[in-house]
């Protein structure tokens, strides 16, 4: 628009100045030739010419009357009204360049709010760069918008699945010792005990990714002794270990220590050690390491099963929650699905990450990354 403007004037002066040159070519036309010709040379040096100039200013005075101001006036009045057609029509150009994509948007935004994530907002090249990067922008977050509403019905429809399994079976035991079909003994009560025993953990881990995905899990932070930790998890893992014939062997030096809560990446090192007894039994070993880089440090869990990562696709959806290879690494079966999404969320919330990689040779390779100097303590504890 302030182009427009600025070409809107000097069209006016452009046409001011054409004027005076059509004035001025008029004069020489009606002079006589060698009286125009010598005027030329004399207005190239005016200053050392002024006597003559004045001379033949003063004989042909009758041609030398400047237009008067009304008639400059007029003039100007009428270039500006034969350019104003133009204007607006630029100008209304220009408005439909603005308008249109921000109508597109406005439309786009209407969708949006009543449910309809997959809408996207056209693009148009010809419009300014602002606007393409607000539709841009509006695309982006539809796309995020799109991608939390289909986490969100199919999150629902996984734990409503995960939580009903277990209440079935548990409900089907129950009801079949009241039917006296099973015995009222002790087997039949720890059978339902374990199904509600994995409901409790489906909803603990459910709490755990909800408040780090809302930025509210608290963090008690201290140092402490990396081997006597991982000793004390694969010592709480031991029954299942020997179920499946799995031996830990722990290769962190005692000397060795981390900066982070104890409890939380217990939680960590637990579900990566269960994510080995399920999937991973048939390599017969689960090794954990420990490297201190200058950033950072890394608590490392190695197996030797049959890997489930054959390609780019598995190792990206690795850590979403409910998702599981389709080649199963053992015959054992279970779990809720939500382990390997706590510990994304858990390292996340100390700011770091957690990989997957295929080792050389078969098995899998979790390096759980945090950053070395570890985070400030939190103020409070929230307890699961």
């Amino acid at each position: 628009m302030v182009a427009l403007a600025v070409a809107a004037t000097a069209a006016v002066q452009v046409g001011m100045w054409i004027r005076y040159e059509i004035w001025s070519d008029r004069i020489n036309s009606q002079l006589p030739p060698e009286i125009a010709a010598e005027l030329g040379r004399l207005e190239d040096a005016p200053k050392e010419n002024t006597k003559r100039l004045h001379e033949i200013y003063t004989q042909y005075s009758d041609l030398f009357v400047s237009p008067t101001d009304t008639e400059d006036l007029l003039v100007q009045a009428l270039l500006s009204l034969a350019i104003i057609p133009f204007v607006v029509v630029f100008a209304l150009i220009l408005a439909r360049r603005i308008a249109q994509p921000l109508s597109h948007v406005v439309v786009a935004a209407e969708s949006v709010s009543v449910g309809q994530f997959s809408t996207r907002a056209p693009v148009p090249k010809s419009a300014p760069a602002e606007l393409q990067r607000l539709a841009t922008h509006f695309n982006k977050m539809a796309q995020q918008l799109e991608s939390y509403d289909r986490e969100l019905h199919d999150s629902s429809a996984a734990i409503a699945h995960e939580l009903r399994t277990p209440l079935t079976a548990a409900m089907g035991r129950l009801q079949g010792i009241m039917d006296q079909v099973f015995p009222l003994e002790e087997a039949q009560i720890a059978t339902v005990l374990d199904q509600l025993v994995q409901i409790q953990h489906i909803i603990g881990d459910l709490q755990v990714l909800s408040l780090a995905q809302g930025d509210r899990l608290q963090l008690e932070i201290t140092e402490f002794a990396v081997r006597e930790f991982v000793d004390e998890r694969i010592s709480w893992a031991g029954p299942a270990l020997r179920k499946c014939g799995l031996q830990a062997v722990n290769h962190v030096d005692s000397v060795q220590t981390l900066r982070g809560d104890r409890s939380r990446l217990g939680q960590v090192l637990s579900a990566l050690i269960d994510n080995v007894v399920r999937h991973a039994s048939d390599g017969g070993i689960v090794e954990v390491d420990f490297e201190a880089g200058d950033l950072s440090v890394e608590l490392i869990v190695r197996d030797r099963g049959a890997s489930i990562l054959p390609d780019d696709k598995d190792l990206s959806r690795f850590f979403e929650r409910f998702w599981r290879g389709e080649k199963s690494r053992s015959r054992h079966a279970g779990g809720t699905g939500l382990g390997l999404s706590v510990v994304h969320a858990i390292c996340k919330a100390h700011g770091g990450h957690a990989t997957a990689a295929a080792r050389a040779g078969g098995g899998t390779e979790i390096r759980v990354r945090l950053p070395r100097a570890g985070m400030a303590a939190s103020t409070g504890k929230q307890t699961i």
